[in-house]
């Protein structure tokens, strides 16, 4: 099963259990409920903001929400920092390059500068492929783990 059917049957498992709406989500996360039905539809990936915002909401894992993990553990999460400084504080642990970094997970040059500098985050995908390099999971990834 692809990240796109284990997110979609996740989200919707997870907002049945929340005896939410996906009109009630919407408001409660500020995303556009035309999204919502994209995302249970299985058509759209969320970025990774509004992945952070329904994990909060719903109170689960970003791994779970995305088939990552089979367990929902109820826990709370840190705000998570910009992204721009958990990827710089990673990479220095790490003690790569980002030059290292692209050739070993062939990412962009350009897409790291930008996650560097703090002009975009990585879509999903990306922050996947990333907390599979720094072998961390999605909310280590993002600085939201306690």
């Amino acid at each position: 099963m692809d990240i796109l059917s284990k997110f979609g049957e996740n989200f919707a498992e997870l907002i049945f259990d929340a005896n939410l709406t996906p009109e009630a989500l919407s408001q409660a996360v500020g995303i556009d409920r035309s999204m919502i039905y994209r995302y249970l539809r299985r058509e759209y990936l969320p970025t990774l903001a509004h992945a952070v915002a329904i994990a909060d909401l719903l109170q689960c894992s970003l791994d779970f929400l995305f088939g990552l993990s089979e367990v929902n553990l109820k826990v709370s999460y840190l705000p998570a920092p910009p992204f721009c400084e958990r990827f710089r504080a990673l990479l220095a642990q790490k003690g790569v390059s980002r030059y290292r970094l692209c050739r070993e997970i062939a990412v962009s040059p350009q897409s790291a500068d930008d996650w560097y500098h703090g002009r975009r985050t990585p879509g999903v995908e990306s922050a996947l492929v990333l907390a599979r390099y720094f072998d961390l999971t999605l909310d280590e990834l993002l600085g939201r783990e306690n």
